[in-house]
């Protein structure tokens, strides 16, 4: 539980109006709940994009002054957190040679312009202007693994080694090695947008190891995992947070009715 001093602005000795705030709290946390599983649900068809959840925690604090009892007061909710939850969506066929997804743990290691390491679940790769693996959104993979003009058939093992067939060559020739990042924590990551994540403090540093080890998923050519997110799981949640909200919406029309009551028997 979160706990709120007795000194805080909006604790009252009145409980009526203590209702105002318990019920205001009430919606804003059903709006934000509303707020995350639209985003969800706008990134039903994003490949790689994983769903948030929301944590709430009831806000308390100890009896005021003037009041008897010794049980801590409830004074309504606040949201804690929003968390990623990672695990794995639907894989889909694209027969693209450059989608690339992971069946098993692990995520894709890149770099942004200042050189810092992210990751991501979303395999659908480019070639930038000067030949490198990237993402649309031109981060390129930490291995820098640069595809030549005049190379045909590029393929990517399950182990994560690139091949291609070069003109004037009838063999494939080696041109680098993907590995996948084992992060200790997944919960602990930073969301960056553009389906990529950051280490904290709390993920802890991550492990490189090649696709196919222990412990460590494979890679599919031609194909993509799609978002995790459940329809059905998103419109139950969308329908309690809509009842919800309803319920905290009445409570604070009938705490404003009851305090308009008493305002009138004083006149």
């Amino acid at each position: 539980a979160c706990w709120i001093p007795a000194s805080t602005d909006w604790a009252s000795t009145d409980p009526m109006i203590d209702a105002l705030f318990i019920s205001a709290s009430g919606l804003r946390s059903q709006q934000q709940q509303i707020d995350v599983i639209s985003n969800n649900v706008a990134n039903l068809q994003t490949p790689g994009f994983k769903k948030a959840r929301v944590a709430f925690a009831a806000m308390t604090q100890t009896p005021l002054e003037g009041r008897t009892g010794t049980e801590a007061l409830g004074l309504g909710t606040t949201m804690l957190s929003v968390g990623t939850v990672f695990t794995a969506g639907p894989l889909q066929p694209t027969g693209n040679p450059l989608d690339l997804a992971i069946d098993g743990p692990g995520l894709f290691e890149v770099l942004d312009e200042a050189g810092e390491r992210r990751y991501s679940r979303a395999g659908r790769l480019v070639v930038d202007g000067e030949g490198f693996l990237a993402l649309p959104s031109g981060h390129r993979l930490s291995a820098a693994i640069q595809i030549p003009p005049d190379a045909t058939d590029v393929r990517i093992g399950r182990d994560g080694e690139v091949l291609a067939r070069l003109s004037g060559s009838d063999e494939d020739v080696p041109l680098g090695q993907i590995d996948l990042a084992l992060v200790p924590s997944l919960d602990g990551l930073t969301a960056m947008g553009e389906n990529l994540f950051a280490l904290s403090a709390d993920s802890g540093e991550p492990t490189l190891g090649r696709p196919g080890d222990a412990g460590v998923g494979v890679l599919l050519q031609g194909y993509l995992e799609s978002s995790n997110v459940d329809m059905v799981e998103e419109m139950t949640a969308l329908v309690l947070a809509q009842r919800a909200y309803q319920l905290n919406a009445r409570l604070l029309q009938a705490s404003d009715q009851i305090l308009e009551t008493l305002n009138n028997l004083r006149r």
